[in-house]
């Protein structure tokens, strides 16, 4: 077999080495996005049940708000009665007042925590819908088999050009280079 042959030979065998590792290396890669992708969108399906766990919690804990003040309301009726106190005027029913007015005070709090707590799982699932989409698209984007393509035929162009340059240079010509003859002008070769 001759050299050259040999050359051709190891040419393409690396050429198919550097094909496989970048259809390897792409396929690994698309995959990561695969699974990227995947772990985004649960993490959004996991938002939104917080979301709506938060709500529901909001929602039970302002009830036992509601259930609270109204055994104050119903304690401090009761104490104020016992004494003869007229609850419809004056500072009974300011106590009155004043009690109900803060137990609705603290149902609001408590629903408006649960709501901002349920928006910032909303924005939460925005955002990981958001990466899910962009890494999809990623991973979509991955082809291997083009890859692998460019990747082989840029290493068999690459030892295509190496080896016209290493016959171009032991030709015997200059390479390309410019060479000078006094008073003659420039030429291309040997003096």
């Amino acid at each position: 077999m001759s050299m050259m042959a040999v050359a051709i030979a190891a040419s393409v065998a690396s050429a198919g080495l550097t094909a496989y590792s970048s259809y390897e290396q792409a396929k690994a890669q698309k995959q990561e996005g695969n699974y990227n992708a995947q772990v985004a969108r649960n993490n959004a399906t996991i938002d939104l049940q917080q979301r709506s766990s938060s709500l529901q919690q909001g929602d039970v804990e302002a009830q036992q708000a509601q259930m609270h003040q109204a055994q104050v309301l119903g304690a401090q009726r009761a104490s104020l009665a016992a004494n003869g106190i007229d609850l419809t005027q004056g500072s009974a029913q300011d106590l009155l007042t004043t009690t109900k007015f803060l137990g609705a005070a603290d149902v609001n709090t408590i629903q408006s925590n649960a709501a901002r707590t349920a928006w910032g799982y909303s924005v939460q699932n925005m955002n990981d819908s958001s990466a899910a989409n962009l890494t999809q698209w990623k991973a979509d984007s991955i082809s291997p088999i083009k890859v692998a393509l460019m990747a082989g035929t840029s290493s068999l162009l690459g030892s295509a050009s190496s080896y016209a340059s290493s016959k171009a240079g032991s030709s015997g010509g200059s390479g390309g280079k410019v060479t000078r003859i006094p008073g003659n002008g420039t030429t291309d070769g040997a003096r």
